[in-house]
């Protein structure tokens, strides 16, 4: 058994807690550090939109604004939230291969899970698995997971609820009105609990690290205190200022405002259209679509759906959509193709998922023959 490299960073901002285990999966896919806990909590709340998500569609930007709360956009898939410091946050970096990513995906996470409930444990807290990667109490979640592979290196990321803060965890994601943010910080306070909710008190951060060390360093030999290195410092910080610019923030937005209309779909001429629509599969697809003549013009696509690699840029797919006809098989199998000349992988919806999407998109009476296949 080796020893498990533990680094607790303490408050961080949001770029940097998005940031930082990219940087640190580099050093031990390339061997230049061992399997890594870093422990660390958001110095003050954030929007963390996922990967593929359009910023504007998914954040209240004005919210965010007035609040002087920063939007940050995660290299990791998956639906926007709110972090903050009413969690705690833990990063368990592994070089896949050994025996801690032994097994399938469920049974990681059964085994890299087990420690975090373990930990709650402690403070007398018991819950059990919810859904593939989530922990709760009486249905009612109190930490939520995720991993992702960069390069030989595999990241176990997750939280700890240690408390709620619903007005800002709800005020921080776009909503049609404000009856509808009432009824969604609701509908959080029924469906998320915390540790200070549980237990009727506030337990420490240090008692919940100290916990989460003991536990994680269970599955290795001994634990041992590391810092970040120079190298990752200097690494850390030209990735950070990379991912402030605004381009990269509203990536999938781009200049596209025309593009947020009220209406679904909107003629712009004859035969061309501007369609919108969001469809649910396993995860959320949402297409905007200029539709000229029957076929696919120019597409914009998004969603809280994840991609194995991280990294790929739904930018290559769309443009190999363009010029495509309307046609739900045909669609599916470009979009079937491409995924395999590039060797990515997408989890939470198929081919078949984004091709129904997109004829969806524009299923309406005054697009004619939009809707084969």
């Amino acid at each position: 058994m080796t020893d498990l490299e533990v680094i607790n960073l303490g408050p961080v901002d949001g770029y940097v807690m998005t940031n930082m285990f990219v940087i640190l999966a580099e050093s031990v896919s390339e061997g230049s550090r061992g399997d890594t806990l870093v422990l660390c909590h958001a110095d003050k709340p954030f929007a963390n939109v996922g990967f593929h998500q359009e910023a504007l569609q998914e954040i209240d930007i004005d919210y965010c604004v007035r609040n002087s709360i920063p939007v940050v956009r995660r290299v990791i898939g998956g639906g926007a939230i709110a972090d903050g410091p009413w969690e705690e946050d833990y990063f368990l970096i592994s070089r896949i291969g050994s025996p801690s990513t032994a097994g399938t995906i469920q049974q990681y996470y059964e085994r890299m899970l087990e420690p975090v409930s373990s930990a709650l444990r402690r403070t007398g807290i018991t819950t059990v698995r919810s859904g593939l990667n989530d922990l709760a109490v009486g249905g009612r979640k109190i930490s939520a997971n995720g991993a992702v592979d960069i390069g030989d290196a595999r990241v176990l990321t997750g939280d700890i609820l240690l408390d709620l803060n619903l007005d800002v965890m709800s005020g921080i994601l776009r909503v049609p009105d404000e009856k509808f943010r009432d009824k969604m910080a609701r509908t959080m306070e029924e469906h998320l609990t915390s540790v200070r909710s549980l237990t009727g008190k506030e337990v420490s951060r240090d008692i919940i690290d100290k916990a989460l060390t003991d536990e994680f360093g269970k599955i290795y030999g001994e634990t041992v205190s590391s810092a970040i290195t120079a190298d990752e410092t200097e690494r850390l910080s030209r990735l950070v200022e990379e991912r402030k610019r605004q381009d990269w923030i509203f990536s999938r937005d781009g200049n596209r405002n025309e593009l947020y209309a009220d209406r679904r779909i909107v003629k712009i001429r004859e035969g061309v259209f501007l369609c919108k629509s969001d469809y649910k599969a396993q995860k959320l697809i949402r297409v905007t679509l200029l539709v000229d003549n029957g076929t696919i013009g120019s597409i914009v696509l998004s969603g809280d759906f994840f991609t194995v690699p991280v990294t790929w840029r739904l930018d290559r797919l769309e443009r190999a959509l363009e010029g495509l006809p309307l046609n739900g098989n045909s669609i599916e199998a470009r979009i079937a193709a491409v995924a395999a000349e590039d060797n990515v992988r997408i989890l939470g919806a198929t081919p078949g998922d984004f091709a129904a999407a997109i004829v969806e998109a524009a299923r309406h009476p005054s697009i004619a023959g939009s809707t084969g296949g």
